[in-house]
């Protein structure tokens, strides 16, 4: 992907371009030697792969949901025995990404340590998730990967993780927590309490049955952060890109002095109120988001730089919405 001329770098302080890509799940496959093809239904992947491949059971988890995304890809090979199979997926993915960049949720029919290290590894370096449902309880405490998701599920077919991307790619992103969440067609986890409590701090989690109801036990990445901020921020840091981007674009030119400058912070404003409006901003008493920007005046920024054309000198902060997670509620009796 050509490297953009206008660069959004997001912190985000807390821890405790287009719709197009977050709304588009692929499966990397090992079934067949398969191009990468865009599928409206689960009938047309079993009219490629057939009922029994880890294909056709990843796309019938995703396509099972409801709502589901209008479409999945699918992009599958061959590998030799012989191969580092880690390896050559790494290297599929990236050939991938060369020709086709629309999808944002990685999934793979593979889970062994050795290729969600590797997948898990290349979506940190991407604008993309990677979602995995894995058996070995111990994988994720060794995992620190902001853009990967791990749960655990002692069923091999369960494809939870997986089943839990339709609910990712039918919302906006940030709009929405990943904990409570149910996967259709997916059981309870065998797992202890002990180990469940283990999992969540390693930043993984599972699928239980919990007041009579089938759900997600947390919504994290393996870091630790909450899902629904990593996705917010790639949604934030691509749309305003992207409207930097258009702006360049259809102006004769970005003026620098308080003109041009205007311009670009205009473009800020009208990204983090649609922020805003998916949830992702809290809104305070008064209905009003909760944001600031900043910025410098053509005579505070260094010569060197308007020499260059280059403005770094914008900044906003937002307060994020956040989710209620847990909670304590008291009664009393009055007599």
């Amino acid at each position: 992907m050509a490297r953009p001329d206008f660069i959004v770098n997001i912190s985000k302080l807390t821890r405790a371009i287009e719709q197009r890509g977050f709304g588009l799940p692929m499966i990397l496959g090992t079934s067949g030697d398969r191009p990468y093809t865009l599928y409206n239904s689960i009938s047309e992947v079993a009219g490629h792969f057939g009922i029994h491949t880890k294909e056709y059971r990843i796309a019938q988890r995703i396509f099972g949901q409801n709502p589901s995304p209008p479409q999945v890809a699918v992009f599958s090979i061959l590998p030799d025995p012989e191969d580092n199979l880690a390896d050559l997926l790494l290297e599929s993915v990236n050939e991938v990404v060369e020709t086709h960049d629309d999808w944002y949720y990685l999934t793979c029919t593979e889970n062994t340590e050795e290729v969600v290290r590797a997948l898990g590894g290349w979506a940190e370096t991407q604008i993309k998730t990677y979602w995995t449902t894995t058996q070995d309880l111990g994988l994720v405490k060794s995992l620190e990967y902001e853009n990967t998701i791990v749960m655990y599920h002692d069923n091999p077919h369960a494809y939870v993780a997986e089943g839990l991307v339709s609910t990712a790619a039918t919302n906006d992103p940030g709009s929405l927590t990943f904990k409570f969440k149910g996967v259709q067609g997916v059981t309870a986890a065998d797992i202890r309490s002990t180990d469940l409590t283990e999992l969540h701090r390693g930043g993984g989690f599972s699928y239980i049955r919990k007041k009579g109801l089938l759900q997600t036990t947390e919504g994290t990445v393996t870091t630790g952060e909450y899902i629904d901020l990593v996705m917010a921020g790639h949604w934030i840091k691509v749309r305003m890109e992207e409207e930097a981007a258009l702006l360049a674009v259809n102006t004769k030119k970005i003026h620098y002095d308080s003109r041009g400058i205007a311009k670009l912070v205009s473009v800020v404003d009208k990204v983090l109120h649609m922020a805003g409006r998916m949830g992702i901003i809290r809104v305070d008493d008064d209905g009003s988001l909760v944001y600031r920007i900043s910025y410098l005046r053509r005579e505070e920024v260094l010569r060197n730089d308007v020499a260059n054309r280059v403005y770094n000198g914008i900044r906003w902060e937002i307060e994020i919405a956040g989710a209620i997670h847990s909670g304590t509620i008291s009664g009393y009796f009055v007599i």
